[in-house]
Formats: C-alpha cells, sequence, structure tokens
C-alpha cells in the first residue's frame, strides 16, 4: 500500500480519537447547578467545571466557574430570558450585579446580593472612609426613621468629665461638621451627660458624606440608607 494513500486514514482516525477525547471530556466536566445541566464547554478540574467556561441547560450560564458552579463574575439567564450580569459565590448571587428582570415590562434592579437575596443599592447603609490617630472607637447604630431622619454624634474621652485634683478634665466638643455630599436642616446640641457632648443633625437629606472635627481630629463617614444614625466616638485622651 502506498504511503500516499495513508494519509486520509490517518488524519480520519486522529480526527476521531480527538472528538472522542473532548466528548469524554465534556462529559467528565460536571456542572453541579441543575438548570444548567447540558453542554459545557470551558476548563475544568477534578471532573468539576473551573475557570472560564459556558454551560447550557434550561438555564445558561457563561462566566467563571467554581467547584462545578458559578463562582465569580458571569452572566446568568434563566428561561424567561432574565439576565443577571454579576458576581456569583458557590452558585449564587453574592456581590454587585444587575438584574434585568423580563416580566412583560423589562425592569432592572442594580445593587448588591447576598445569597441570592437583594439587599439594596448599596452593600452596607454607611462605611466609614477614615478617621485620625487619636480617635480610638467608632461604633454606628442604625434604626428606622420614625418621622425624619437623623444622624446622632457623641464625642467622649478617656478623661473628659473626670474629676481630679485639678478639677473636672474638659469634654471633647466638637469644632466642625462638613456635609460635602447631602445636607440637614438643624443642628441640637445636648451637653448635659457627665462624660460627653452629643450632637443631633435633623431633616438628613440621604446620601450624605460627612466630616466630623474635634479639634484637629477628624472622623469622615459615608451614609447611604435613609435610617437613623447613631455615631459613639471615642477620643484617646
Amino acid at each position: 500500500m502506498k504511503l500516499d494513500s495513508l494519509y486520509p486514514k490517518l488524519i480520519s482516525l486522529f480526527l476521531i480519537l480527538f472528538i472522542v477525547q473532548l466528548v469524554s471530556y465534556a462529559q467528565d466536566c460536571k456542572v453541579l447547578d441543575p438548570n444548567l445541566l447540558g453542554v459545557y464547554t470551558g476548563d475544568c478540574k477534578n471532573g468539576k467545571a473551573e475557570g472560564q467556561g459556558k454551560s447550557v441547560g434550561l438555564h445558561s450560564y457563561e462566566g467563571e466557574f467554581k467547584a462545578g458552579l458559578p463562582d465569580g463574575e458571569g452572566i446568568y439567564t434563566d428561561e424567561k430570558e432574565s439576565v443577571f450580569k454579576g458576581q456569583f459565590k458557590k452558585g449564587k448571587r453574592e456581590g454587585y450585579g444587575e438584574y434585568i428582570i423580563k416580566n412583560g415590562m423589562d425592569s432592572v434592579l442594580t445593587g448588591y446580593w447576598k445569597k441570592n437575596v437583594y439587599v439594596g443599592l448599596y452593600e452596607t447603609p454607611y462605611k466609614l472612609i477614615s478617621k485620625t490617630s487619636m480617635v480610638n472607637t467608632i461604633n454606628i447604630n442604625t434604626q428606622a426613621p420614625k418621622t425624619f431622619p437623623t444622624i446622632e454624634v457623641s464625642i467622649e474621652s478617656f478623661i473628659g468629665g473626670v474629676i481630679d485634683v485639678h478639677g473636672e478634665n474638659p469634654k471633647p466638643t466638637l469644632t466642625g461638621v462638613v456635609f460635602s455630599k447631602g445636607t440637614y436642616h438643624l443642628m441640637d446640641e445636648m451637653t448635659s451627660q457627665q462624660k460627653k457632648n452629643v450632637y443631633i443633625f435633623n431633616n438628613v437629606i440621604y446620601p450624605a458624606t460627612v466630616s466630623f472635627r474635634f479639634g484637629t481630629e477628624e472622623v469622615i463617614v459615608d451614609f447611604y440608607e435613609v435610617k437613623n444614625y447613631k455615631v459613639g466616638i471615642v477620643l484617646r485622651n
């Protein structure tokens, strides 16, 4: 048999073996979300989808996988063609994303998810941006506003209000406040407590970025959601 006549047969055999290997690889690479069971193409590790890939079943997903589940950035489309573009963890929406919901009239939900549950436009109601070195602790609590939203700030120090041989040590005071975002209507000052001064900012418009200053010390906080906030600040001296 001439060598030239073997080439087509060898090429055909090679292609058949290559296709069989691909099919075997795809079958061995599992996707654990039952809605995505069907055809998977992409990276694989230890018999499960991992890395970049795409799986199409009743639903479809294209993006990052880990241990057989969507994990990382990706795009998930359900049977109604609603689409979530964003972050996943262990097969669930987790983190920031955009959800385009097909329900006769398209609607878009943007923000943060935790374990497939939408938590809001912001991941948390507030965020501490910065504090100077002599600020020891900051505690922030929230509650739903009953009427107009407020920010209540209390300031104390380790020695403020304490009586020693020299008399009563002065309590720290709020020497300045700057709303670089948002605003408020009126501030009430309450100084009747022994060891701390309290200031209440009424009718706050959110989101608000606020710098609280106490002499040379400063605390900056982003307030995102419409709530009543209680900010407790303790200085070191």
